[in-house]
């Protein structure tokens, strides 16, 4: 029995940064199982050819039903990814029940120390949340995207944890707007977990500022290398997410879709090991696929606002 069973969604344009979270994850821990919602077929093809010990490939249409199916068809595919988060979830949690915690993860998280101090902070909680604890710039997000980030999405084994993702999973089948709904205060799968903590027992809003630290609250933190370990303020950097990061090549990124990144510190301790990362992820894939070209945006598509050039 594996203390962690995680969850995501991967489709072919997120398969590197995939990658790079599990690698990060092995880096970090050892008791885990990553299950993945192969949302392309040549994701699924590929994950059992790496047949990397941690990973267990779903295929979609192992979970599809009639509904499932007529969303995929009705809904744009962001949309329907998001959707997919909950869905699989639910999913995981009750076909593969051996373990301590589940979480869902995105595809574009990236681990500098272990999962472990997440849980810790509240061994008797049932549902972990992260707050967005947006920076000045991001504070009007708010209103839209909400008050805590799905991007992490912990629970216990226990019933409570399944009626709330039970009652998520529902929600996101029958409404999740790829655009914000102001009249109904939704955005894609986000808001809904919001009624979360007066809704159901043992809802705990997870303290640590290195847990899901993301563009839109680094600029809060001072980011500092002490043994080995990368800190933001006096707390260990737990995982990054690295949302508004685009790959237009093997060596080429737009780090942030928002600004340019002018901590010295962010740049040298976050951004650049998940370069790195990235990188020989992408070098072995081009190895051992070298037909697979998925993944990559052109420099004309992406904003100026941080181009990164990793080859000078």
């Amino acid at each position: 029995m594996s203390k962690y069973h995680f969850s995501t969604v991967v489709s072919q344009d997120h398969l590197f940064k995939y990658l790079s979270m599990v690698s990060s994850l092995r880096a970090n821990h050892n008791d885990f199982k990553v299950y993945t919602l192969c949302v392309n077929d040549i994701v699924w093809h590929i994950l059992n050819r790496i047949n990397i010990e941690e990973i267990v490939p779903v295929m979609l249409k192992d979970i599809e039903s009639d509904m499932i199916v007529r969303i995929k068809n009705e809904r744009p595919v962001q949309a329907f990814c998001w959707t997919l988060k909950p869905v699989f979830l639910h999913y995981v949690m009750e076909k593969y029940p051996d373990c301590k915690y589940f979480a869902h993860l995105d595809a574009d998280l990236f681990f500098f120390s272990s999962p472990d101090s997440i849980f810790l902070e509240n061994p008797t909680a049932s549902l972990f949340l992260t707050h967005h604890r947006n920076s000045r710039d991001f504070l009007k997000y708010y209103g839209s995207t909400g008050v805590f980030n799905t991007g992490f999405v912990g629970c216990k084994n226990d019933v409570n944890a399944m009626d709330a993702v039970t009652k998520w999973r529902t929600q996101c089948i029958l409404y999740c707007p790829i655009n914000e709904d102001k009249a109904r205060k939704l955005f894609g799968d986000q808001r809904y977990v919001e009624s979360w903590p007066e809704e159901f027992r043992g809802v705990h809003v997870v303290s640590s500022k290195g847990a899901n630290a993301a563009l839109w609250n680094i600029q809060n933190y001072n980011v500092t290398e002490k043994e080995g370990k990368i800190f933001v303020d006096e707390y260990p950097l737990i995982f990054y997410h690295f949302s508004g990061m685009t790959i237009i090549s093997r060596k080429e990124f737009n780090l942030n879709w928002y600004y340019h990144i002018d901590d010295k510190n962010v740049l040298k301790y976050i951004y650049e090991p998940y370069i790195n990362t990235l990188m020989n992820i992408m070098n072995e894939m081009q190895r051992y696929f070298p037909w697979f070209i998925a993944g990559f945006l052109p420099k004309e598509c992406s904003p100026d606002t941080h181009y990164y050039n990793a080859g000078t």
